[in-house]
């Protein structure tokens, strides 16, 4: 796990080296065991270097094959590295580490991007070829490594995070046309970000550049929908999940380093710890989260959960000041936007596993694959989504639950399609029609091509089509919160769920193996989950939550924010001059738990903008 970028500058202008330092430095965070770059007249490529495997100076980046023809900044890991030794060895290839960069440069150099569905792993690399003067930048099946890019007049620039491209001159501008979607999404999809002229790679795609710094071929080379019809037919689906999980597991205890597991208390990560118990591995420790007098803490499952393997147990607690410092440097890390809200305390939680390990597993992507979130039970069976229309017709003051009341705005918009696209949202047509906001678009592009996409694949089914939207959109998100909240502190984080071998079989299965009901995730939940013990089969999903409506009112830091963030320009930003803050922050806090979806949105995007733009 490391930190890429890198430039190709246009009309032959020389590449600059402090240029490319700037750049690369901007993510130290990211590789702070070592730099390297590579120049070559016009074009520059730049690496920092977070050791996992082969730890000696050899294995630093970029890698440059014998002949001096090609040359890889590569950031990830390929899991299946070692397969491919006795297949190079016998044409001919020599190795000189037992670096899993040095087998992708040579697979490239050999095979060329016809590997790529061969590797099983997360990445995002920029391989250069001397000779024929050729670029080629590659993301992995799931965009699980991040990599953002723009280009201008000047030329083409490339990075892991955002912040790298500005040292190369791009100003680092507020594209206002984005905030429509941020706001009532939380999240930017598809290419565009929050920036000016700062576009993401998309998942499973890879970019030709040509000479003159020319973009010759954009190619999706993973398509999820045509992989999963094409894969092989599963007899004994069971079976399959538990014998790939356990692979899966197993791949990603590959390390030269330490490697721990964020333990949250529920059936993913205790099935990550318990694969590793089964598989016979020691000297294991698992990290999590307490908030000791709230609700939803799952502190006490977790420590008992490891001491029933024989894990040491790590828990930690943040609040106070220490809560607003650690928001303050995840916006510095994230660069955009806060979609999940739980990124403080991960960054706080990664830097206390960085004093032991080097690398931590986590549970994410489970629910996106198997229907693991509560809010995907709208779409588990036909008679109960007809039923839940009927909340639309219930008065307000007769539903006394917010949770039902959340529901009833959720399906005012009696549309399937839209209720798909915004089964993750906090905010609905309801409050926005409440706010004055009906005009704001609520349709991305991207959001609506990759919802057709899965009306191709999975007809007449929503749930299938809802699990196939959030692979392309709500995963993202989480994928970059799990890569920026362990980078910062210089983390690798891996996720076994998001195998690619597990991912295209259970697309390619038959919904009756989706079931919502109980706690969803059928197949996890009959398979590893019935090996679990009955403290944590039984226990209610409750997900990572932090009480922030409590923390806007009471952590001082976090008030002075609340009264003060009507100033900020943000609101003085396109439509969200409409916005009544003062009245907003007042409704607030006189009901916290109705106002809260909204204001947590306006403190959060406030509270960025400050750090991001103002400080």
């Amino acid at each position: 796990m490391c930190g890429i970028t890198g430039f190709w500058n246009k009309n032959r202008k020389p590449a600059s080296p402090e240029v490319l330092r700037s750049m690369r430095d901007a993510m130290i965070h990211r590789g702070p065991d070592a730099g390297g770059e590579y120049i070559e007249e016009d074009l520059a490529l730049g690496h920092r270097r977070l050791s996992i495997l082969d730890l000696s100076e050899g294995a630093n980046q970029p890698f440059h094959s014998p002949c001096g023809r090609y040359h890889l900044a590569f950031n990830g890991e390929i899991f299946n590295y070692q397969d491919f030794y006795p297949e190079l060895k016998s044409k001919g290839f020599l190795f000189h580490t037992t670096s899993d960069t040095e087998v992708l440069l040579y697979l490239l150099m050999y095979y060329g991007l016809e590997v790529l569905p061969r590797l099983n792993g997360f990445f995002a690399f920029a391989f250069w070829d001397n000779l024929e003067r050729k670029l080629v930048l590659v993301k992995d099946r799931f965009g699980v490594k991040p990599l953002f890019y723009t280009e201008t007049d000047q030329g083409l620039a490339f990075g892991s995070e955002p912040k790298s491209l500005f040292p190369w001159g791009l100003a680092k501008t507020l594209d206002e046309s984005q905030l429509d979607e941020l706001f009532f999404y939380r999240h930017v999809s598809g290419k565009e970000t929050v920036f000016n002229q700062v576009k993401r790679f998309l998942p499973g795609h890879f970019q030709v550049w040509s000479d003159g710094v020319r973009l010759e071929q954009e190619v999706r080379w993973y398509h999820l929908g045509e992989e999963a019809q094409k894969y092989r037919t599963i007899q004994d689906p069971k079976s399959w999940y538990e014998e790939t999980f356990y692979d899966s597991v197993r791949l990603r205890m590959i390390s030269d380093v330490p490697v721990g597991t964020m333990l949250s208390g529920g059936l993913d990560s205790s099935s990550i710890l318990f694969a590793q118990h089964h598989l016979g591995y020691s000297d294991l420790s698992s990290w999590n989260l307490k908030f000791p007098g709230f609700e939803k803490d799952e502190s006490d499952l977790a420590k008992r959960l490891s001491e029933l393997y024989g894990v040491e147990y790590n828990g930690y607690e943040f609040i106070g000041d220490q809560l607003a410092d650690l928001l303050t440097e995840i916006i510095r890390v994230s660069d955009e936007p806060l979609m999940h809200y739980t990124d403080s305390v991960l960054l706080g939680l990664s830097k206390q596993a960085k004093k032991k390990v080097t690398v931590l597993l986590t549970g994410e992507g489970a629910d996106e694959l198997m229907a693991g979130y509560v809010r995907h039970k709208v779409f588990g069976n036909r008679p109960r989504y007809q039923l839940l229309q009927f909340l639309r017709n219930i008065p307000d003051q007769l539903l006394k639950q917010e949770r039902l009341r959340k529901m009833k705005r959720y399906l005012s918009a009696p549309n399937a399609d839209f209720q798909l696209m915004t089964n993750a949202n906090e905010l609905y047509l309801a409050d926005l029609k409440k706010l004055g906001l009906e005009f704001i678009k609520v349709l991305p592009e991207y959001r609506i091509q990759i919802l057709e996409e899965a009306k191709v694949y999975y007809p007449g089914d929503h749930l299938r089509q809802l699990l196939y939207l959030e692979m392309h959109t709500h995963l993202c998100s989480l994928n970059d919160k799990n890569d920026r909240t362990t980078m910062g502190a210089s983390i690798e984080c891996r996720e076994p769920f998001l195998d690619y071998r597990l991912v295209t079989g259970l697309f390619s299965l038959d919904t009756k193996y989706f079931s919502t009901s109980g706690k969803g995730k059928w197949l996890s939940m009959n398979t590893i989950g019935k090996k679990l013990p009955d403290f944590i089969q039984n226990h209610e999903k409750v997900g990572l939550a932090i009480p922030w409506a409590k923390y806007f009112i009471e952590n001082p830091v976090f008030r002075d924010h609340l009264e003060s963030m009507h100033k900020s320009p943000i609101f003085k930003s396109g439509w969200m001059t409409f916005l009544d803050i003062e009245k907003t922050v007042k409704e607030f806090k006189l009901d916290p738990i109705t106002h809260y979806p909204l204001m947590r949105s306006l403190f959060f995007n406030s509270y960025w903008f400050k750090t991001q733009f103002e400080s």
